[in-house]
């Protein structure tokens, strides 16, 4: 009996064993590709990938350089935050090399803007296809999860909204959205007790445009870090002051990384916590 009572202690510990093997080979980073005045973001979690928009098309060269020097041929998930070329562009020359997509998704299907018809062709080569999901559709990516928050295409600048989860930890990405997008998305996340749904990390809405939502749409998530993805000396003048003065503002002082100033920003977490490196 003692014999079998120390066999099964031995077998309980190799299985805590593996299991605590398996969490540490977990991992989960991001990539915010600095694509200009545009977005891309290289989303990887335990060896699947995701990419979120490629930047214009004066950035399909970056992006093609970052996954080809990851060795990255097969996407997961391919999302476009919307049809604007500033976000599918760059995925012409992108997806020439990362050739295998498992889905892609956007709040639309169409657009008639410049070059849309190029990326179409491209995806339709690797054998994909837009599809728009649901509000509250998820997508597994390794031990992550995304969530789809928004996904309305009525306004402009309506974008898919995307909550991507690694175990404690959570990612916004928050396309170009403008007014009614950010009421919509902060009614729904506040709560009675005026309590903020805190994740760790947004990527700024529209190149770090004001609104007059930004305020409350912020407070509703009070993230640690915030990202602005924008170009350099950009003619639209992002991000404007207003915002950058407003996120300095705050008592809960994120830390705000550009990729105009900071180039690529990578992202780690072990689920719990998150590391920011910056290339310049």
């Amino acid at each position: 009996m003692r014999k079998f009572f120390i066999a099964f202690a031995m077998l309980f510990i190799m299985l805590l064993c593996l299991c605590s093997c398996s969490n540490e080979n977990s991992n989960f980073c991001i990539q915010f590709i600095d694509v200009g005045q545009g977005d891309s973001a290289l989303i990887e979690c335990d060896g699947h990938y995701m990419l979120i928009d490629g930047g214009d098309t004066t950035a399909g060269d970056k992006v093609y350089s970052v996954l080809e020097e990851k060795g990255i041929q097969k996407l997961d998930i391919l999302a476009v935050s919307h049809l604007h070329t500033d976000h599918y562009g760059g995925l012409i020359k992108a997806l020439s090399y990362a050739s295998n997509i498992g889905v892609t998704i956007s709040n639309s299907t169409y657009s008639s803007n410049e070059n849309f018809g190029e990326f179409e062709h491209q995806l339709s080569i690797n054998g994909s296809k837009i599809t728009v999901p649901s509000q509250g559709d998820k997508y597994k990516l390794g031990s992550a999860t995304v969530e789809v928050i928004d996904v309305a295409s009525e306004a402009d600048n309506d974008s898919l909204v995307l909550l991507i989860v690694y175990k404690e930890t959570e990612f916004l990405f928050t396309g170009d959205i403008e007014e009614k997008a950010q009421t919509r998305i902060s009614e729904k996340y506040q709560n009675d007790k005026d309590e903020a749904f805190e994740v760790e990390l947004v990527k700024i809405p529209h190149h770090g445009s004001y609104t007059g939502t930004l305020y409350r749409f912020m407070r509703t998530f009070m993230p640690d870090y915030v990202i602005i993805s924008v170009g350099a000396g950009n003619k639209y003048g992002h991000p404007d002051s207003d915002t950058l003065d407003l996120l300095n503002s705050q008592t809960w002082s994120p830390k705000v990384y550009r990729t105009d100033k900071n180039g690529d920003i990578f992202v780690k977490s072990n689920g719990y916590e998150i590391f920011i490196e910056a290339s310049k």
